[in-house]
């Protein structure tokens, strides 16, 4: 379903040239709804949706992985939306999930300050790769499988062997309390930031730190590479979302103000960037003219995560709503 968002639909005035009158020019943006909204609790159960804190969708996009509150960890049909399996064993708040890039297994880590992998095809107890020193907010897998990183309520960025768990580095973030990873496509650089509103950026095998940016004078909630390794999306409680150069750390630009801080980031390839946060709403923008073409509505809470899935062109939302809700991105309208 399409309609036009009303209350900001249209642009500033722009004062007209040699009369000082003012011209409104309309500039409105298509709000899409959901093309799905997957409950986690069954109506007809005693059961409690938990607040959705992360997502994670399998290379084949079959499986979409869901974490919250309540220690469960679901694995969902990614396109009915039914549960196929609950995984117990962590013991507070589950705040992050990535599946290994070749698929088959789960990592999962939160509050509980330990990463367990799951094995689901062949149903197996969860091994813990590691316990740690402090709550893991977020963890990501290089694009090699080989390596982990995690990090959380502390100063250092862990990244380890996913195969015997061994402690590769330990880097010193940029500042205490750190919410954001991610790894450059090619897995050459390893960002993260936090409360210090810095990015630090290091060469992922040797561990040596080739960047700092100073993005924002608040806390960095979000991370994202293009799929071609271009640019890096910074967001968080400043409210703009700066795009920056992958390889220098450059700032190359910011994009227009929204209400609401920026709780999540995800490009939907490298002509689209996926921004969202506190306002509910998800904000889709051309990435080359740096113009907003799209809005997502429907959820009632903070969007916490995001993901992609390339093969169906639909991007999938988790919210503090306890709901999973799910976008057909591709071939949409530009502006309308």
């Amino acid at each position: 379903m399409l309609k036009l968002s009303l209350p900001l639909a249209f642009g500033l005035l722009v004062a007209a040239a040699g009369n000082g009158m003012a011209t409104l020019r309309a500039e409105a943006v298509a709000e899409l709804s959901p093309s799905k909204v997957i409950e986690l609790a069954p109506p007809d159960s005693s059961e409690v949706a938990p607040v959705v804190s992360g997502i994670a969708l399998d290379p084949t996009a079959k499986l979409l992985a869901v974490v919250g509150d309540d220690h469960l960890v679901r694995v969902l049909d990614a396109d009915q939306g039914t549960v196929i399996q609950r995984l117990t064993g962590h013991t507070d708040w589950v705040k992050a999930a990535a599946f290994r890039p070749d698929g088959g297994v789960l990592a999962t880590a939160g509050a509980d300050r330990r990463i367990r992998l799951w094995e689901l095809s062949a149903e197996k107890q969860a091994r813990e790769l590691a316990e740690l020193p402090a709550a893991i907010c977020a963890i990501a897998y290089s694009p090699d499988g080989r390596t982990l990183a995690a990090a959380g309520a502390d100063d250092k960025v862990w990244v380890l062997n996913t195969s015997d768990g061994q402690r590769l580095h330990e880097l010193s973030g940029p500042g205490a309390d750190l919410r954001a990873l991610a790894f450059s496509p090619d897995g050459a650089r390893l960002a993260a930031a936090g409360r210090s509103g810095a990015v630090r950026i290091w060469d992922a095998a040797s561990g040596q730190q080739v960047a700092d940016v100073q993005v924002s004078s608040r806390r960095i909630c979000s991370l994202a590479y293009s799929p071609d390794g271009k640019l890096l999306a910074v967001g968080g409680q400043q409210r703009v979302v700066r795009l920056l150069d992958a390889a220098s750390g450059q700032p190359v630009a910011d994009l227009p103000e929204r209400p609401g801080e920026v709780l999540s980031l995800c490009f939907c390839g490298n002509a689209i960037l996926a921004s969202a946060g506190s306002t509910n709403t998800i904000h889709l923008w051309n990435v080359a003219t740096h113009q907003e073409r799209n809005r997502l509505v429907g959820h009632t809470g903070s969007v916490t995560t995001m993901v992609y899935s390339a093969q169906t062109g639909t991007l999938m939302s988790g919210s503090y709503d306890t709901t999973v809700r799910l976008w057909a991105v591709s071939g949409q309208n530009k502006e309308k």
